[in-house]
């Protein structure tokens, strides 16, 4: 009995979940990425589709992951806000996530590597839509940001090393090893998430049943000395036998409809209420509806959508652009990638920063200081050892500081869930996960195409102001809506 409850303790313990859910991020993030080298490879050593529809395929099957993924959170959210049930998208995700890989590893037609994809993408967002609210719950409103950079960071650091490991691994040993190392961190992520216990109760519905048991037991403990001095002061001598029973009587009756009164008032709603809570609930809107309206989130989803499109983007186009310019392989090329890659696990040190001093700030500094490493990268424009010195600093310099606005934004979708579900008296968690889901898909496929798009029309040049430009652009709506000093003004609310 003692070894069962210490496994159960360990199951629900706050460090076993956050190790589970960044391990899912993480894992998330390199399945996705490990396949994108490989795909056009397979296409043509299998004869999948004729070799001058290659390019196209490959962008299909891309395309098809980042659909799936867009459709796919808020699909799930709409399910949670309605069945406040997180337990079965969860493990729906395992069970898409597992079939996408197993059709990638018998896939032997074209249509095969779509559905895989397309599965993944579902997985994908299942996981950013339902994990990152159980991370939530499982930290304080203190830790948010730090944890919140955590898990965003392994994802970034799967998503820009797999590449250059895929690559590596299909050259040297083929498809089928490419899949099993995706098999081994699949079983690794569905075993954690198997073993995870989560909160059962959201600390919305926590906050909604504890304060409200004990103050009406404090008001009816009250009530009962208020009627028990009555009854003292209504028991002395002068008052006649008969009056004072009928007296004592219908005290005890008054006392006892009270206190029915306050067991039925605190168990269940007072009934115009509840059937006008009933009223609101079947009429409101739903949950994303809501939320987009907020000028807080819509800020946090562009910066967001600013920081997945610059990695993304970048990952399209250095590749190509070393291979002229330094002559660099492959190998060369991921491995520069090494340089963004490194700085994001100081992600949840950009969070605990934020947490202390406010996301607003933080966020506007990441953006401003990110800008001008952008643009600099124009300047490497030959082939020579300082070119390349240049080159690895500038990328290095952007990788430390576009960490300072996406853990903060990305701990803000999380406050402006939690404000959200008390004024709407529901769970908005998985809703706004949800969009920054749909916001990080949305630029992993429009960030890489409109960039391949600007290099290859006018030139390496205006890509870099292109990115520098997009990036700035972040910084305005971030330093107007932005929440700032949340944990003071947090206090102030609460003191009041």
């Amino acid at each position: 009995m003692p070894s069962s409850m210490s496994l159960s303790s360990i199951r629900s313990s706050k460090g076993f979940i956050l190790f589970a859910i960044c391990t899912a991020m993480f894992s998330d993030g390199f399945s996705f990425g490990i396949v994108v080298p490989v795909i056009p490879f397979v296409l043509k050593h299998q004869a999948l589709v004729p070799e001058k529809d290659i390019q196209i395929s490959t962008s299909l099957l891309i395309a098809a992951f980042a659909i799936a993924d867009f459709f796919g959170g808020p699909l799930c959210a709409w399910y949670v806000d309605r069945s406040k049930n997180r337990r079965i998208p969860w493990y729906a995700g395992i069970v898409l996530m597992s079939i996408g890989t197993v059709f990638f590893g018998i896939s032997s037609r074209f249509w095969m590597l779509v559905i895989s994809r397309i599965l993944q993408g579902f997985s994908s967002s299942i996981l950013y839509t339902v994990g990152l609210a159980v991370l939530v719950d499982a930290v304080g409103r203190d830790e948010v940001g730090q944890w919140m950079g955590t898990a965003m960071s392994c994802n970034n650091v799967g998503i820009i090393i797999s590449p250059l490991l895929g690559g590596i691994i299909y050259d040297k040993s083929g498809k089928m090893c490419v899949f099993a190392i995706m098999v081994a961190l699949g079983a690794t992520d569905i075993v954690l998430r198997v073993l995870m216990n989560e909160k059962t109760e959201t600390p919305l519905q926590s906050a909604q049943t504890k304060p409200t048991n004990t103050v009406s037991i404090e008001e009816l403990q009250v009530e009962e000395k208020g009627l028990q001095v009555q009854v003292l002061d209504m028991s002395r001598p002068t008052s006649s036998t008969s009056k004072l029973a009928g007296t004592e009587l219908s005290l005890e009756q008054t006392h006892h409809s009270i206190a029915s009164e306050r067991t039925l008032t605190n168990s269940t709603p007072a009934a115009p209420e509840n059937s006008g809570s009933e009223t609101t609930k079947t009429r409101r809107l739903p949950g994303i509806i809501k939320l987009i309206r907020s000028p807080r989130l819509l800020a946090a989803l562009y910066g967001c959508f600013i920081n997945e499109c610059i990695v993304a983007s970048l990952c399209a186009v250095i590749p190509l652009f070393v291979n002229s310019i330094f002559n660099w392989t492959s190998l060369q090329a991921g491995l520069l990638f090494l340089t963004i890659a490194i700085p994001a696990f100081a992600g949840p040190l950009a969070g605990a920063l934020a947490d202390k001093l406010g996301a607003r700030w933080v966020a506007v500094t990441g953006f401003l200081l990110t800008t001008p490493s952008l643009i600099l990268l124009r300047l490497v424009d030959h082939n020579s050892k300082d070119q390349m010195i240049l080159l690895c600093g500038l990328l290095t310099l952007a990788g430390c500081t576009i960490i300072l606005f996406l853990s903060p934004l990305g701990a803000e979708c999380s406050f402006v869930a939690e404000d959200e579900s008390k004024n709407q008296n529901t769970d908005m968690y998985a809703s706004s996960f949800s969009l920054m889901n749909c916001a990080l898909s949305a630029a992993g496929l429009l960030g890489p195409l409109a960039a391949g798009g600007i290099e290859q029309k006018f030139g390496w040049n205006a890509t870099t102001i292109a990115l520098g430009a997009l990036c700035a652009s972040g910084a305005v709506p971030c330093a107007l809506a932005t929440g700032s000093k949340r944990a003071k003004n947090a206090e102030a609310k609460h003191d009041v």
